[in-house]
């Protein structure tokens, strides 16, 4: 499963970095729940961090659908 999640992260990075973020795994859980941190982006842009929070949230679910996630700005 970790491998599928930085597959999942790996894709998810090109985008987030044209506005200057990154995105890195912080935890995975034996009972399948991940965290995510999102770092880099502009902290005071609630639009954009809401935006690209929506867009990993649904990435992990359209390819793990059992997965929990939480996407942390860190």
């Amino acid at each position: 499963m970790k491998e599928e999640i930085m597959r999942i992260i790996d894709a998810l990075r090109p985008g987030l970095a044209a506005e200057g973020g990154d995105l890195q795994l912080v935890q995975l859980d034996e009972e399948g729940a991940v965290t995510v941190g999102m770092s880099g982006l502009c902290g005071t842009c609630h639009a954009t961090l809401w935006m690209h929070r929506l867009r990993i949230e649904r990435a992990f679910k359209e390819r793990l659908p059992g997965l929990r996630v939480a996407v942390q700005v860190v």
